[in-house]
Parts: structure tokens; sequence; C-alpha cells
């Protein structure tokens, strides 16, 4: 019989790298939102799939007799992230702008403004100053006088890109045993049910954020290392069921594993949207700066103009 002590310290390891993984890739971007006094980049879509996702993970961890210690804790731990989000998305997008006057969004700016603007760069970012009213249907306004950055900023408007269910907890793995009395055959099935519906969700979260960062060919304002960091804890969540004692030396191993099945899924199967990401990440990584150096060009060409014609004006007269 293979010693399950050894695999158990294996599973913890791998539950531990997880939860570290989900630290540095939740925390940095709630603190981001924080210092840009914003969260106008996330979805909605892609907040509430996400916030669905996590409370249908912790409903049916309550009810699935076979799920681990930390996978519990762990589905707590994302409610707690996802108040806090929906908090600053709140915040950030109802009370703030009526206390400080509107919310900083990136300038969409047409060629044709170019000659009621004033341009000036500097090593990461390039800034234009307006001096003209903008046409009051422009979707992205911001208030007349202020410096917007079109550049590739790490303090531009973060999104938040990234759901998925690999936190995990630190504390020994252990087998929640729901009492027989109080939880039967029903109450299992519900809860294989909903961590079923709980992987569906989870994956379909991510699409809205691809979507977007299609549409704007851009990744401008994701944090790299958020998805980096989540891949990194998926992947460790999943090995840490693999190598739990229930799963390598259970007595019914096939009924632990069949239970499992949908947690596994719904963290490895999100794994092929981080690699999406940072395929995006590599395709548009110049996006930005082209698009940048384009209207620089349009903005010379047309000032170039303006002075030729002015010049020709002036020799006739």
């Amino acid at each position: 019989m293979v010693d399950c002590s050894g695999w158990s310290l294996v599973s913890n390891c791998f539950s531990s790298l997880s939860l570290a993984s989900w630290i540095f890739a939740q925390l940095p971007q709630i603190i981001t939102n924080y210092r840009n006094q914003s969260a106008e980049g996330i979805s909605p879509t892609f907040l509430l799939l996400w916030f669905m996702g996590d409370f249908l993970s912790f409903s049916s961890c309550l009810l699935n007799d076979v799920v681990l210690k930390f996978q519990l804790y762990l589905s707590l731990f994302f409610i707690l992230n996802d108040i806090t989000l929906c908090t600053q998305y709140y915040y950030y997008n109802s009370v703030y702008p009526k206390h400080h006057g509107g919310v900083y969004t990136p300038l969409e700016i047409a060629p044709e403004a170019f000659d009621s603007a004033s341009i000036h760069a500097d090593d990461n970012s390039v800034h234009v100053r307006h001096h003209a009213v903008i046409d009051s249907n422009s979707s992205s306004l911001s208030p007349s006088g202020k410096y917007d950055s079109t550049g590739s900023s790490p303090v531009q408007k973060t999104i938040v890109t990234a759901s998925l269910v690999g936190i995990a907890n630190s504390l020994p793995i252990l087998t929640v045993r729901a009492d027989d009395t109080s939880v039967g055959i029903r109450g299992e099935s519900l809860g294989i049910f909903l961590a079923w519906c709980c992987t569906v969700v989870y994956i379909a979260s991510r699409c809205p954020q691809l979507l977007k960062n299609y549409q704007r060919k851009s990744v401008d304002g994701i944090n790299s290392i958020l998805f980096g960091a989540a891949l990194l804890g998926n992947l460790t969540y999943t090995f840490s069921i693999l190598t739990s004692c229930e799963f390598v030396n259970g007595d019914n191993k096939s009924i632990f594993f069949m239970k499992e099945l949908p947690y596994i899924l719904g963290s490895a199967g999100t794994c092929i949207f981080d690699f999406l990401y940072f395929y995006q990440r590599r395709l548009y990584r110049n996006a930005g700066k082209e698009t940048i150096q384009m209207r620089m060009d349009n903005f010379e060409g047309s000032d170039s103009e303006v002075s030729r014609t002015s010049y020709e004006s002036s020799s006739l007269m």
C-alpha cells in the first residue's frame, strides 16, 4: 500500500503554492484599481459570471461529501475577492464620479482634432492636452485641460481579466464529511450539479474579456502577472487534488475522481484561456505604439500642410 503521508505532504505543497499564486494574482489588481481610482475597464458580464461561478463553487462544496477542506476555504476566499471587486466597480463607476467630476477614461482622438491639441511625450507614453471643446456625443470624454495617456503606461485603467478556481489553502488537506442524517443522496446530487454549473460558468467567464481584447486589438491595462499567477494557481490546484490521499490511496478512488472531476476541469480547463491571453498579448504588443505613431505622423503632416498653405497665401498677397 502506498504511504499516504508522503502524498499528503506533496498535496499540501501544491495547495500552498496555489494559494500564494492567487494572492499575488488578486491583491495587486485590487491595489491597482485603488491607485488608479477607476474600475471602468472591468466588464460587467465578466464580473457577474465570476461571482456566479464562485457562489456555485462554494455552494457545491457545502453539499459535496468528497471535497477537500482547502477547496471549501478557497471558494470562500474567492467570494471575498468578488465582494471587494464589486464594491470597487460600484464605487468608482457610480459614487466616485459624483464627488470628483467624472471618470477618467482613455480618450480616442480623431485626426481632425489634432489642430486643437498640443502633444508632448516622455519616455513611456504620449500625452495630449486639449484646448478645444470636444463633441459631447463622444463616449470617452475627460475633463478639459487634463492630461490623458494613450501609451502603454502601467497606470492605465485596469481590466480584471481572469476568473478561475485555482485558489488553495495552506491548511492540511482533510476530507469534509457531511452528516449522513442531514445530507442525503438528493443533497449530494445537487452538490455535483452545482459543481458542473460552476465549471461551465468559470470557463464561459473568460470569453467576454478575450472578446473585448480582440475588439480593441489591445491588452493595455491588463496586468500580465494576474494571468501568469492565475495559470500557476490553476495548475497547482489541479495537482493538489490529483496527489491527495483520497485520490492516490483511497478505497473509492473512482467515486472520488468523478465527484472531483468538475473542479478539476474548472481549473485545468481555464488554462487554455490563459494561454490565449498571452497569445493576444504577443499579437497586440505593438498595437498601441503603432496607433500613437500614426496619430503623431498625421498631426505633423497636418501641421506642415497648414504652414505651407499659410506661406503660399502670404506670397500671393
